[in-house]
C-alpha cells in the first residue's frame, strides 16, 4: 500500500490472496505479495525491520507466516493483523510491554477513565474540539 520512495499519510501493508507469504530471511522480512497482474512477476519486498516502512502488517485470508518473522516484527512494535478471506479480524498480534515506562503509561492511562472528574473534563475537552474542527470545516 506504500510506495517506494514517497512517504504517505498511511504505513499499513496489506497482504492477500494466492502465493502470499510473509518470513525472515538474512534477517531481513521478506513479504512476498502474489503474482502482479499486469506484469506476472512474483511481487517482493525485503526489508531490515528498523527499516520496515509499515506499523501496521495486515495479513488476510490462507498466507504462510513464519513465526521467526512474527516474532522480530513483535519485537520492534510492528503491529500483525490476521483477519478472514472476508476481511474480519480474527487475531490483533502486539509485542508484549517490557518496558516499565510503558507499562506505568498504560497504568495511568487506564486510571484516568476510573476518575469521574477526569472523565468529565476529557468528555469537555472532546466535545470542544469536535466543535471547533466542525466550525473550521464550514468556515472553508
Amino acid at each position: 500500500m506504500t510506495l517506494k520512495g514517497r512517504k504517505n499519510h498511511y504505513n499499513v501493508k496489506l497482504l492477500r490472496g494466492y502465493g502470499v507469504s510473509v518470513s525472515l530471511k538474512h534477517n531481513k522480512i521478506c513479504f512476498k505479495n502474489g503474482i502482479d497482474v499486469l506484469s506476472g512477476k512474483l511481487n517482493i519486498e525485503e526489508w531490515f525491520v528498523t527499516k520496515l516502512p509499515y506499523e501496521k502488517i495486515v495479513i488476510s485470508g490462507r498466507v504462510y507466516v513464519s513465526t521467526e518473522a512474527i516474532k522480530l516484527l513483535c519485537e520492534n512494535n510492528k503491529n500483525v493483523i490476521l483477519t478472514d478471506t472476508h476481511g474480519h479480524p480474527i487475531s490483533f498480534i502486539n509485542g508484549g510491554m517490557t518496558s516499565l515506562t510503558g507499562t506505568k503509561y498504560r497504568i495511568g492511562q487506564y486510571d484516568t477513565f476510573r476518575k469521574p472528574e477526569k472523565c468529565e473534563y476529557l468528555q469537555k475537552q472532546i466535545i470542544l474540539m469536535k466543535q471547533q474542527s466542525q466550525l473550521k470545516f464550514l468556515k472553508i
